[in-house]
């Protein structure tokens, strides 16, 4: 696969040498990242099969320029996909195209045909529409419930206020007023133009009454050619990327429905003037795909510059200092909200280089899995990935490297420096481990998330009256959050009471500490105070982290308001403000202003046609 950038947008073409090309249109926020495994899997059977494939991030999502404010989102959107296929076709020279959308990705697919269809051009030749929101209604009430849940569940003694300007907030992502009041009013199946004259719906949700279903047979009457499919495979693929799976028979179907498409060899021929430069250029900074270590590992690596420069050099500087984010549990290197992202515009923006980074069995990287463990994302070759790209930045002149990570992410960091890698400070987020052991994945992914919350958010649970009253109708499963409870009270009992095993991690976490202030490693560990890694610290270092305090070059920072996962933009402006002062005390050129605001898209940047502003209405 090729990376490729269009319209301050970025995404990567799968090439195929079939006539019929694919454009993926990827969900919104948390799907988006839930699903990026699948999605990228999705492209490349894809491209085996013939079809040249090309996936992209939209504008302000990803790697993309911009931010998710600000106005007209979704026609920005969907105008990004009618020049994604039109830079399919530059770059491949294939004579159809066919739009395939995956959540609210399937409306924007839609919305997008339907302006390819009026503007008097080459429209789309198919659609396919993954679990589509027939209402945009609909669809906000699933984002508001899964937000809610959430907040009862994962963060109960962290109260959250709902956005008092009309946006929809959900898992850390924000759909901006405006954007919300054209989904209350967007329904599919009333939409007076047919968007393709061949489509596949694949339903999530089938039997009577299905929306999906019914907006087959409108699409049937308006003259298309329509083949409806159960996605039975959907509820397992949706979930978060450790625990998300390849919907193998689903994306087998696509690939048999596109096959007579794609069996005719291509006669088109690609554009001769199609640019191969896949660097983004911001206003601050400059952004280049790079393959490290025998090109088994894919990263971003974001430099200060911006407009027409070429890329600053390391070598620029003799105090260069270089920021390194690896992947947090299995997702790919933007982060959730798109953290590692912002970050690095941030620091570049400050003077301050960051790469971030996709391990070899995670997000864009050539040989990523297909298929995810628990136990693999706190394996010994993740950290040996880190350490690679800790020497591929020094290599290129980084005097000073400081690795930011969350969760597993902060594992991994900590298990590199540990092993070795010229490291010079560490700031990591929630850290649940200091050494995983074969029985720590043991517990399987049923209860996965029960098994990541401390007593604390337990205890806090049972005393919200609501969360009983969603007991008593049924509305929630007590079994793995009371098995996840009794097992972190009475754990250690219930393990043949072997103080010899606590102590051996007690031993290894403190002496791991010592190694680090030893060898002149900075450390900020930050907790959430109802954070089970709270909880881990504690067991290891006393109550109130004392083995820590001789450590001069050890510090921690427990916040009442740090969640799990920094979905909170507080959470995510408490990481950024500790990395800040973190770089700062090694005199890395930084701002210790507080949190810069995200670059976002210039006022000449492509907004939706008219055609497309027409259809919106």
């Amino acid at each position: 696969m090729k990376r490729v950038a269009f319209d301050r947008c970025v995404g990567w073409l799968h090439p195929g040498p079939g006539a019929t090309g694919v454009v993926l249109c990827a969900p919104w926020g948390h799907e988006a990242m839930w699903s990026h495994r699948a999605w990228r899997h999705l492209a490349d059977d894809l491209a085996s099969a013939g079809m040249p494939v090309l996936r992209f991030d939209y504008p302000g999502c990803g790697d993309s320029a911009g931010s998710e404010d600000g106005p007209d989102r979704l026609g920005i959107c969907a105008h990004s996909i009618v020049r994604a296929a039109q830079t399919l076709r530059a770059h491949t020279g294939v004579e159809r195209v066919v739009l395939c959308g995956l959540r609210l990705g399937a409306t924007l697919a839609v919305l997008a045909a339907e302006a390819m269809a009026a503007d008097g051009g080459q429209r789309a030749d198919g659609l396919i529409l993954l679990a589509p929101p027939v209402t945009g209604r609909g669809y906000l009430r699933e984002l508001r419930a899964l937000q809610s849940s959430w907040c009862n569940n994962a963060i109960p003694d962290i109260p959250v206020a709902p956005p008092g300007d009309g946006a929809c907030e959900v898992l850390g992502y924000r759909l901006p007023s405006d954007a919300v009041a054209l989904l209350e009013s967007l329904r599919l199946e009333r939409r007076a133009v047919c968007p393709a004259p061949r489509m596949l719906l694949l339903d999530a949700w089938p039997g009577a009454g299905s929306p999906v279903a019914a907006l087959a047979g409108r699409y049937r009457a308006q003259g298309a050619q329509v083949t409806r499919l159960d996605f039975d495979e959907y509820p397992a693929m949706m979930r978060s990327a450790e625990n998300s799976s390849v919907p193998e028979q689903a994306w087998q179907q696509i690939a048999q429905w596109l096959g007579p498409a794609a069996s005719v060899a291509r006669r088109g021929r690609p554009s001769s003037h199609v640019a191969g430069d896949a660097v983004l250029r911001l206003d601050a900074a400059v952004e280049q795909p790079v393959w490290l270590d025998g090109g088994r590992q894919f990263g971003l690596l974001c430099t200060p510059g911006g407009g027409d420069e070429t890329m600053a050099s390391a070598e620029a500087s003799a105090t260069a200092t270089a920021v390194l984010f690896p992947n947090t549990g299995g997702n790919h290197h933007v982060g959730d909200c798109r953290l590692f992202v912002t970050l690095s515009r941030q620091l570049a923006a400050a003077g301050v280089a960051a790469l971030r980074l996709d391990v070899s069995a995670l997000g864009d990287s050539p040989l990523a899995a297909r298929t995810m463990r628990i136990a693999a994302l706190y394996g010994e070759q993740p950290a040996r990935d880190v350490a690679a790209a800790v020497a591929w930045l020094r290599a290129r002149g980084y005097r000073r490297v400081v690795v930011g990570g969350v969760c597993s992410g902060g594992f991994i960091a900590l298990q590199a420096a540990l092993a070795g890698a010229v490291i010079d400070g560490l700031v990591l987020a929630n850290l649940l481990k200091f050494r995983w052991d074969g029985g720590d994945g043991a517990d399987g992914a049923d209860d996965a998330d029960a098994q990541l919350q401390s007593t604390r958010v337990y205890l806090a649970a049972a005393r919200n009256p609501a969360q009983w009253l969603r007991l008593l109708r049924g509305e929630i499963d007590p079994w793995p959050h009371a098995a996840a409870l009794a097992r972190r009270l009475f754990g250690g009992r219930a393990r043949g009471s072997s103080k010899r095993g606590a102590n051996d991690l007690d031993a290894y976490a403190r002496e791991a500490m010592q190694s680090l202030q030893r060898r002149g490693v900075r450390v900020d560990l930050l907790y959430g105070a109802g954070d089970i890694g709270l909880e881990e610290a504690r067991s290891r270092f006393g109550r109130h982290l004392e083995a820590l305090a001789q450590l001069s070059g050890i510090r921690t920072h427990v916040l009442p308001r740090l969640d799990h996962s920094l979905f909170l933009a507080e959470s995510r402006a408490q990481f950024a403000a500790c990395l800040m002062r973190h770089l700062a005390a090694f005199d890395a050129p930084v701002e210790m202003a507080s949190a810069m605001p995200p670059a976002t898209l210039p006022a000449t940047s492509p907004s939706a046609s008219p055609a497309l502003r027409q259809s919106l209405r």
